[in-house]
């Protein structure tokens, strides 16, 4: 549950202050969780790939690569 509020919080503040998610999620995720700094940067790493790595994947394999 800490996940989907500190993943929500750090959309609104984001979209809110225009700045990039990383800013704020990786110090919810040290302060808050409780996370290394290390473990926070790998988790936020790993939260955008399946938006934009599996759809660039997806979008290149139907279109073809440049």
């Amino acid at each position: 549950m800490a996940f989907l509020v500190a993943g929500f919080a750090t959309g609104i503040v984001g979209g809110l202050f225009g700045v990039g998610g990383g800013e704020i999620f990786i110090p919810v995720l040290t302060y808050l969780v409780g996370f290394t700094q290390h473990a926070a940067q790998g988790t936020s790493l790993a939260v955008l790939l399946p938006p934009i790595g599996l759809l660039a994947a997806a979008g290149l394999s139907f279109k073809g690569s440049p």
